[in-house]
């Protein structure tokens, strides 16, 4: 089943626990700009910080120099203020060949940032080679014994509630503050949430049209709840869940739930945004039950199938948001319109 990010990665099994204990950086150390990590210029933000997470709260006791980020849109927000990362994820779907989006590929220098293979979890001794003096997480989904190890290499922040269900808003200002630039990442929110705005004036067909957004597979269809931040930002262009979404969202801390194709149809919306996970396109045109879906019927669901942009839309940040809604809002005000 394809859900474009798992629910909870699963832990590589290094032995290097005593490595890490033994080498274990003191919060806030600060680096020389020379070796990889960035120093802003500005002096804005004040330290200590300490930072909640939903393992506890992570204390930076001066500005980092070393950044490390992991999970998904912590390099954007970092490279949106200015910085630049001493280790970051590698991207696989929907990326280019060098594991790079292209909202970010531009600011993206080898010889300054190394890519992280966290196909299997955090790469532990990989980042511990990279000297971090923190570790940003907080568009995740790592359990607490994972925390807890990389809190041994540096302060680690994690996500601050349910994995995977991190606002772009709170993804932002989480990194904001870990920095020491909370004003300039403020600003960075205020500016995608005018192009928000924008577009969703732009777009008055979108008001009020309820929207379900969702995955198919052969064995079911996975649907994404309102906490699932690609659901938010298209509740933001004015779009409103449907009340099946609404209900199903209650009754799980998930980011998405699974449904058999017999209920598919209680989902069913005014637009629907769809996937297509482990079906071809033909799979899907020639399902019974999709097809008898008002939506697809009437022309109203929008079945993306770029990688680049579906990934986009499921992991928006204060980078990717303009590079996707150039690419959605056209079939988007389609189906709308209809």
């Amino acid at each position: 089943m394809t859900n474009i990010r798992p629910a909870a990665p699963t832990r590589r099994q290094f032995g290097v626990g005593a490595a890490i204990a033994g080498a274990a950086l003191l919060a806030g150390c600060s680096s020389s700009p020379g070796t990889g990590g960035s120093t802003p210029t500005t002096s804005s933000g004040a330290f200590p910080v300490t930072i909640p997470n939903t393992f506890g709260k992570t204390t930076l006791k001066a500005r980092p120099g070393r950044i490390v980020t992991l999970g998904y849109n912590a390099q954007d927000v970092v490279y949106a203020l200015g910085r630049t990362p001493v280790g970051m994820p590698k991207s696989v779907y929907g990326a280019d060949k060098n594991g790079l989006m292209p909202w970010d590929a531009h600011l993206f220098n080898a010889s300054k940032t190394t890519l992280l293979d966290t196909a299997d979890g955090p790469p532990f001794e990989q980042i511990l080679k990279l000297e971090p003096d923190v570790i940003l997480a907080p568009y995740e989904g790592f359990d607490k014994s994972t925390y807890e190890r990389l809190t041994q290499i540096a302060p680690t922040v994690a996500y601050p509630d349910k994995a995977w269900q991190t606002s772009w808003q709170d993804q932002t200002t989480i990194v904001g503050k870990a920095l020491g630039m909370l004003p300039q990442a403020k600003k960075l929110i205020r500016g995608v949430e005018h192009q928000l705005d924008a577009a969703a004036k732009k777009h008055p067909e979108f008001a009020g049209k309820t929207l379900t957004v969702a995955a198919f597979n052969k064995a079911n269809v996975s649907i994404y709840t309102v906490s699932d931040p690609r659901v938010q930002i298209l509740d933001e262009l004015g779009f409103t869940n449907a009340k099946a979404v609404r209900r199903m969202s209650k009754t799980t801390d998930q980011f998405y739930a699974n449904v058999s194709w017999e209920k598919v149809r209680r989902f069913d919306a005014d637009v629907v945004i769809g996937y297509l996970g482990d079906m071809s396109a033909k799979d899907f045109t020639s399902d019974k039950v999709a097809g008898s879906l008002k939506s697809v019927k009437d022309g109203t669901a929008v079945v993306l199938s770029d990688t680049t942009v579906i990934a986009g839309l499921s992991q928006p940040s204060v980078l990717s948001v303009k590079w996707t809604l150039k690419r959605i809002l056209p079939d988007l005000a389609k189906a709308a319109k209809r």
